[in-house]
């Protein structure tokens, strides 16, 4: 097979392939025999027509066509490693000639990742700032834990208090109407939770226990459930039980239930540990974060819009799997927050688009520089992830799919582009004061918010 590329305008390639006529010939061959298995001519058992008879039947166009489905996919991704082609797209095939005895030829154009026009990008100053761990840092985190570790006691009194936990049963009523949702028994309630729709908790503080309280509330106009929007509802409620939350003794008990730790003291030195280290990651997570961003911005480059609607449908998806993870429907977020699917797209794509551009400059810098990933590199990374899971046999399984490898492989190879920024560049360490994030694992700030605000009161679920 020969391929030749040439370059068009806008990153924009055009592929003149030609096929021997042996291959050509051999396809011919096996078109013919699927398609006389297809057929009934009379006269011949099914599949044992002559090549000249079932080309009589159906005609030449139809045997060439059923080669040419062979053919060019074939040949089409045979030409793009010839010519070390990178397409983004799928390609126009033109200007096809196929006959018997002779070669295939064709034209496929396709677009392909443009090359960034380069600007600094050794030597580039930049800081690593480390945040110092606090002793609020590590009592936060003991109050943490220490909150994960409670246990519910009778409160030893019947009034109701801000901060209890009431067992409740409750029957809510619309025009004296009871409605769906709207009762239930041996509910648990912290009062002041937020969890029922706002101004029921409030109304059972001083609510005595075995006594009915009646509590009247109006559900917002944008509840969930369309037939409760804007009505005023009247709950019959009796508090069955009244519990408070009991913290754990911060001892070296408490060491030794929770942190694999013998004293309080060595408790708290684990924490530090894990902070320390937290914040040492997150600093050189930001730091090559901002390399890249410095070294994207010193370049020139364009983001083809097929990249960049690539990559918001993979934040889009992200998006929505973050907010799934907490219990969120996606649809409901966009209408509690007022947006629709375009106004967030509208928000994600100068992200996306800097992400395009970045991995442009990137994998321009590794063409330069002669950074590639090889076979072993690849193999030992594989293993990696394999050996960090329990389904491990089916993780490598899984990477041999040519695109998952083909993912990985682009991967790694913009991590060794950042590794080669980061070693040819100026980095500053600082120690700066902590932020006060008390955990050793950051929290997504978006997909938080929108856990806070994203549920409506489950009274009228």
């Amino acid at each position: 097979m020969k391929a030749t590329a040439e370059r068009l305008e806008k990153n924009r390639v055009a592929l003149h392939v030609e096929v021997e006529a042996e291959r050509v010939d051999a396809a011919l061959e096996r078109a013919y025999r699927k398609l006389a298995s297809r057929v009934n001519i009379p006269g011949f058992r099914k599949g044992r027509a002559p090549r000249k008879v079932v080309e009589a039947r159906l005609g030449k166009e139809a045997l060439y066509d059923e080669a040419l489905e062979e053919l060019i996919p074939a040949a089409y991704k045979e030409a793009l490693e010839a010519t070390d082609t990178d397409p983004i797209d799928q390609p126009r095939i033109e200007g096809i000639e196929i006959e018997a005895g002779k070669p295939l030829r064709f034209r496929a154009e396709v677009d392909v990742k443009p090359e960034a026009e380069l600007g600094e990008y050794k030597g580039i100053e930049v800081e690593k700032l480390v945040e110092q761990v606090e002793e609020k840092d590590v009592e936060h985190i003991l109050d943490h834990l220490r909150e994960d570790h409670a246990e519910l006691v009778e409160a030893g009194r019947d009034v109701v208090e801000r901060g209890d936990f009431a067992v409740i049963d409750f029957e809510g009523f619309i025009d004296g109407q009871p409605f769906s949702g709207g009762a239930g028994k041996g509910y648990l309630l912290q009062i002041g939770s937020g969890r029922f729709i706002e101004g029921f908790e409030e109304q059972l503080i001083g609510a005595r226990v075995g006594e009915k309280t009646q509590v009247k509330v109006t559900f917002p106009a944008d509840d969930r459930a369309e037939a409760l929007q804007g009505k005023e509802a009247v709950f019959n409620v009796t508090v069955r039980e009244l519990k408070v939350k009991r913290l754990p003794e911060l001892d070296d008990e408490f060491a030794k239930d929770v942190g694999d730790a013998e004293t309080l003291g060595e408790l708290k030195a684990k924490i530090r540990k894990e902070l320390e280290e937290a914040a040492l990651e997150r600093a050189e997570r930001e730091m090559r974060n901002e390399l890249v961003r410095r070294v994207r911005d010193n370049a020139v480059v364009d983001a083809p819009e097929v990249l960049v609607e690539g990559e918001l449908a993979e934040m889009l998806n992200d998006f929505a799997a973050n907010l799934a993870y907490r219990g969120i429907d996606p649809q409901v977020y966009l209408e509690r927050s007022g947006k629709s699917l375009e106004d967030l797209k509208a928000e994600l794509r100068p992200e996306a688009e800097g992400r395009v551009k970045a991995r442009l400059v990137l994998e321009t810098i590794a063409k330069r520089e002669g950074i590639a990933v090889g076979p072993d590199e690849l193999q030992a990374r594989i293993d990696q992830i394999a050996e960090g899971r329990r389904d491990g046999e089916s993780v490598r399984k899984e990477f041999e799919r040519p695109e998952r490898r083909a993912a990985l492989k682009e991967s790694l190879l913009l991590e060794k582009v950042v590794d080669f920024l980061v070693a040819n560049a100026k980095v500053e360490e600082r120690q700066v004061p902590s932020k006060g994030h008390g955990h050793v694992h950051d929290h997504d700030e978006e997909g938080e918010a929108a856990a806070q605000g994203g549920v409506s009161g489950e009274a009228g679920a």
